[in-house]
């Protein structure tokens, strides 16, 4: 029997139901998390790039950043926190250790940022770049400029794409990591990674180009470039890793001159909410930062994919496909999702 099968039967149903009755909320403030109103039954954790708890049904959900999706009660939130086994985290909700014997309950206190350690480089980077330029279309041009200056590299043991974020000593502290190959969907950030350090090209005008990965960056990049015929280099881009804007405010207080923003992030037309309503977090997000930094002095403006995102414009415009075309499959798409809420929901509103 493995040890976790043994350690599960240590504890009874009772004993499990007190540990998912602890108050979610309280172990997200001992986690260090501080909450804002976000609506009725939602409170949303600040800087937390989208965790929401639900206090009246004492449960929680992820909705963006490396965790997108992850959701439960409070045995799930304390294994989510300190990355512990489901025994592990009832133990320490009701004060219990794997033995019989009871031990004092530990507090919650905020966990430090461990440091951040660079996955090991593979000898060469033909695999990161095939991926980047052929499957993802990337311009070969604009992926040597980063791959040139260490922002984008090969990793070694798995061959997956890496991209560093550094501060303004040059001291990489952001990596995230993605698959090199079209059948995975695989992404994390590295241990230690601060969003707060966006991949980023510093450029020489006063706008800044947002985007949510470093792809979206690229591939922004690359249909500016390659389909309208202008130097991409020109202006400032950074991408945020999540939606959450602190890769934007660090940023901004490094670059003074920078005057005007576009919040070029995703077009999540097809995206729903736990009720499985429509709900364009991409865009509404976008929203939200237009008046923001609107009200700071900025000249702000949004950029919208056709698509869900730039990466599938670009895919798709390297095809010879128009924007014409874009616009006519997307609308067709959330054609095809009204049709389907229609028939499960009939009586229910969306909201896009």
């Amino acid at each position: 029997m493995s040890r976790s099968a043994a350690a599960y039967q240590k504890f009874t149903e009772d004993e499990i139901r007190k540990a998912n009755s602890v108050d979610i909320l309280s172990l997200a403030r001992g986690y260090g998390y501080e909450p804002e109103k976000a609506g009725r039954k939602a409170v949303h954790m600040k800087h937390s790039g989208g965790l929401y708890i639900f206090p009246e049904n004492n449960r929680f959900f992820q909705w963006t950043g490396p965790d997108d999706g992850v959701k439960g009660g409070a045995i799930d939130f304390v294994m989510r926190e300190e990355n512990l086994s489901f025994p592990e985290a009832v133990g320490k909700l009701i004060g219990k250790e794997f033995s019989p014997s009871v031990k004092q309950v530990v507090p919650y206190e905020k966990k430090e940022r461990e440091p951040l350690v660079l996955p090991e480089k593979a000898d060469n980077m033909k695999r990161a770049y095939w991926y980047l330029v052929s499957v993802r279309g990337i311009s070969p041009k604009i992926v040597s400029h980063f791959m040139n200056r260490k922002m984008i590299y090969q990793e070694k043991k798995y061959g997956n794409c890496v991209f560093v974020g550094y501060d303004a000593e040059g001291t990489a502290r952001y990596c995230s990591m993605r698959a090199a190959r079209d059948n995975s969907s695989f992404k994390m950030d590295a241990t230690g990674s601060d969003k707060s350090y966006p991949f980023f090209h510093e450029g020489k005008t006063d706008l800044l180009i947002v985007t949510e990965a470093p792809i979206d960056l690229m591939s922004h990049a690359s249909i500016a470039a390659d389909f309208y015929g202008r130097d991409w280099m020109q202006d400032h881009r950074i991408s945020t890793g999540c939606l959450w804007n602190g890769a934007i405010d660090r940023y901004l207080e490094g670059h003074p001159q920078i005057k005007r923003l576009v919040f070029a992030v995703d077009n999540d037309y097809l995206a729903r909410d736990k009720n499985g309503q429509l709900r364009n977090w991409g865009q509404l997000t976008a929203a939200k930062w237009m008046k923001a930094y609107t009200e700071k002095g900025y000249a702000c403006a949004v950029h919208v994919p056709h698509l869900n995102d730039f990466n599938t414009d670009l895919v798709e415009m390297r095809k010879g496909r128009s924007v014409e075309d874009l616009d006519r499959q997307r609308m067709a798409e959330l054609e095809t999702a009204f049709e389907q809420s229609a028939e499960e929901e009939p009586e229910q509103g969306m909201e896009v």
